[in-house]
């Protein structure tokens, strides 16, 4: 499982009602990138990509 597809899952379970506007491609697999993508849509959403990413690392 790419951490993409992890990152997604997580968003959807925390945040259903903001999952299409936080979701990625599945492929990636590094947080950078996933960062950079959802902090060109909006910074508030970046922030919130930064905080799924480091509880997903939490998990791990």
């Amino acid at each position: 499982m790419t951490l993409a597809e992890r990152y997604n899952a997580e968003a959807r379970r925390l945040l259903p009602h903001m999952a299409d506007d936080l979701c990625v491609d599945p492929a990636i697999d590094r947080a950078t990138e996933i960062d950079e993508i959802v902090f060109r849509r909006s910074e508030y959403l970046g922030g919130m990509a930064c905080a799924i990413l480091a509880l997903i690392d939490r998990k791990n």
